[in-house]
């Protein structure tokens, strides 16, 4: 298929009926941020994407994959190995001084992992309407916890594609580290973002 093929891949799991508290959510939208990934639709405005259009060959059989590989990385929280985690983030060099400040928060050790949803290949028009670079894909994704539990579900979020690689969307994290800022009570940007 070529890059501006769409494709979608959606698993329907079971889900219990999810309960909400509010002082709760502050407390796991902090421990989603601790590891490092969703929401890309944040307050705050990432820049642009370029318009330019350029023929990128992306293999989309293989994309949810190679995202889901990108996210578990990321959200591993057993390896805390910064480096492992700014490799698989778009522009990650840019944010590991906020990444590892998030990382380093007792909020950190709530989150256990993630488990992608579904991805939705973007078209050149629908990554700059996501304010990410093409090629692109939507991903929405859970960040569970130790047990496997679901802690943020459904979260929204966006992978891009460079260099040959599925890399987190670097929006996507900086929605998640600004959630973190809030939680420990700044109103900061995060540092990189």
């Amino acid at each position: 298929m070529t890059d501006r093929a769409h494709w979608s891949e959606q698993t329907q799991p079971s889900r219990r009926p999810v309960r909400r508290r509010v002082p709760h959510l502050a407390v796991v939208a902090a421990a989603a941020a601790l590891s490092i990934g969703a929401a890309a639709c944040s307050s705050s405005s990432p820049k642009a994407a370029s318009t330019t259009t350029t023929q990128v060959k992306v293999n989309a059989a293989a994309a949810p994959a190679a995202i889901q590989t990108a996210y578990n990385t990321l959200f591993d929280l057993a390896n805390p190995d910064v480096t492992s985690k700014v490799a698989v983030i778009q522009d990650g060099s840019s944010i590991t001084s906020a990444l590892q400040q998030a990382l380093s928060s007792s909020l950190a050790s709530s989150a256990g992992g993630s488990k992608i949803d579904s991805t939705q290949l973007l078209s050149s028009s629908g990554c700059t309407k996501a304010k990410v670079p093409y090629p692109c894909a939507h991903v929405t994704y859970d960040i569970d916890n130790s047990t496997g539990t679901a802690i943020l579900p459904n979260s929204q979020g966006y992978a891009v594609y460079v260099n040959g690689q599925w890399l987190v969307a670097k929006a996507t994290i900086c929605g998640l580290l600004g959630l973190f800022e809030q939680a420990e009570g700044s109103t900061a940007t995060p540092a990189g973002c």
